[in-house]
């Protein structure tokens, strides 16, 4: 008897990302070293921007930096066009200059307000970056494992087509054995019941009864 045809496991491969394969327990996939490396990267990542999130402390590199630029420029302005101008005349004592000097403070409170919020908005589209970079991953697996199933799903098809076609031939086959066992039996009893009767016949006219005997009965079987 031969052995029915069964479904190969199947592997859908990409360069970028990584392979699946399909077998009759289930589907395995393996990451490629790139998307290996951007869920390594990005998970590193996200927990930062979300503590800067939920308790902000300013202290970035980036928001640092702008802070101190803001700042030296918005104090070079100030003395470029106030304090100087105002010293040039005599005018740097008295209640005017303090007064100027507390709205440039003032304005310069707003502007680190103004930055602290940019600050924020910054690091919540920082982080819906990530989480999307780390979504493309895992996105690309449930497409490449549903690509290597649906390529076995084929494989079992065919194979159940396969079986179909040789126990189809196989029936034919025995089939065809039957009717030779059989045919090949009628004429095996026609023989012993023809010869029985020649027998008790006897003689030249017997043996013509005999066969004749014998070949309707290896039709009837």
């Amino acid at each position: 008897m031969s052995s029915k045809a069964k479904a190969k496991p199947q592997t859908f491969t990409t360069n970028l990302y990584g392979s699946a394969t399909t077998g009759s327990s289930g589907t395995t996939y393996n990451p490629s070293a790139f998307e290996s490396n951007l869920i390594n990267m990005t998970s590193s990542y996200i927990p930062q921007y979300l503590e800067q999130l939920a308790n902000p402390s300013y202290d970035s590199e980036v928001f640092q930096a702008q802070t101190q630029q803001r700042n030296r420029l918005a104090n070079q302005s100030f003395e470029n066009n106030v304090i100087n101008p105002l010293s040039e005349r005599g005018l740097t004592r008295g209640s005017s200059i303090n007064q100027m000097s507390n709205q440039f403070a003032n304005k310069l409170a707003d502007l680190e307000v103004d930055a602290m919020a940019e600050e924020d908005e910054r690091n919540a589209t920082m982080l819906n970056n990530l989480f999307s970079y780390y979504q493309v991953p895992y996105e690309m697996m449930l497409g490449i494992s549903g690509l290597s199933n649906r390529q076995y799903q084929q494989a079992v098809q065919d194979a159940m087509v396969q079986n179909t076609i040789n126990n189809d031939s196989l029936s034919g086959l025995a089939d065809t054995l039957d009717n030779i066992t059989n045919g090949n039996r009628a004429s095996g009893v026609g023989g012993l019941l023809g010869g029985a009767v020649g027998g008790y016949f006897g003689g030249p006219a017997g043996a013509q009864v005999g066969s004749m005997v014998g070949s309707q009965i290896g039709s009837w079987w």
